[in-house]
């Protein structure tokens, strides 16, 4: 088949890229992730944006592979169920040592309470912005300043519940890390069909217009799309994306772009972990709207008055 426009590609890439974020949060992607990728990329091959001479050197070096490779061990340690924390503190300080999804994976087996596991779920969340390796999308894309870490605390003290005891670790669950830390990588290969279709480049160019076209009101807004992705796709597939864009971003100045990126694909996974660890979403659901519309007022604040 003829190639296509530019624009098409990557519309076609890019939107094929978006149902695989989605995709990759069911909870066997690791079995059957590679065979969607295996689709795509006969996609690409079928409109010719890559091309058996240089396939495979593109795979090898274009890819995010330290990244991912980060990510991976980031998820392999909350899939392992080491670390188990039912209190408030507790859930916060594993978070900032492990990841936010450390300290879910282990609320799922140690708080039996579905109504108080949602609220810890998303002090979790809220604290993936606490340090550079507290969540996949400070892990990605950079941690920023000492503001976010501010945030986190403040995002995580919206989750707040009595009792509990100290954080435990307990014999990890080796098969289960070593599937779940396939995905991330699987997501450095799904990153690199993006950037076969332009599709990152693209969107840094919409953002370097954002200023322009609504001055005072671009970091808010690029938070509220980042925060969608966040809530509907997998983090670190988010993350390894939006990393992406801020690389083609030559045009960006400052920090609001990542900024906004970074905090609403964190808040935006809060919504997942609640779904994942089948938390109460009477009581999740306000909570988490809280902390989205404290993570935009953050950002509105900061940026925009």
């Amino acid at each position: 088949m003829s190639p296509i426009p530019v624009l098409k590609l990557a519309t076609l890439l890019g939107g094929l890229g978006a149902l695989g974020l989605i995709a990759a949060n069911g909870k066997r992607a690791w079995a059957w992730f590679p065979a969607l990728l295996a689709g795509y990329l006969a996609v690409a091959f079928l409109y010719r944006a890559v091309h058996v001479s240089w396939v495979f050197a593109s795979l090898r070096d274009d890819p995010p592979w330290l990244t991912a490779a980060l990510l991976a061990v980031s998820v392999a340690v909350g899939a392992s169920g080491a670390f188990r924390a039912a209190s408030w503190p507790g859930v916060v300080l594993v978070t900032a040592l492990f990841g936010d999804l450390a300290a879910a994976a282990g609320l799922v087996l140690a708080e039996k309470d579905e109504g108080r596991r949602a609220r810890l779920v998303l002090a979790a969340s809220g604290a993936s912005l606490l340090t550079p390796w507290s969540g996949a999308s400070v892990l990605a894309m950079g941690h920023g300043s000492w503001a976010l870490s501010g945030l986190g605390l403040g995002l995580a003290a919206l989750g707040l519940a009595g009792g509990g005891g100290m954080p435990t670790f307990h014999k990890p669950n080796l098969a289960e890390a070593g599937r779940s830390a396939l995905v991330p990588l699987y997501m450095a290969v799904l990153t690199w069909m993006f950037m076969l279709g332009g599709v990152p480049d693209r969107c840094a160019g919409i953002l370097e217009g954002l200023p322009i076209v609504m001055p005072g009101h671009a970091t808010v807004w690029t938070g509220m799309v980042a925060t969608i992705f966040g809530a509907l796709g997998y983090e670190p597939g988010v993350a390894l994306f939006g990393r992406d864009v801020l690389l083609h971003g030559s045009q960006l100045h400052g920090a609001w772009a990542a900024d906004a990126m970074r905090i609403g694909a964190s808040v935006g996974g809060g919504l997942p972990l609640l779904l994942l660890t089948k938390s109460k979403l009477t009581i999740g659901l306000p909570l988490w709207v809280a902390q989205v519309l404290l993570a935009l007022g953050f950002l509105w604040v900061r940026y925009a008055v």
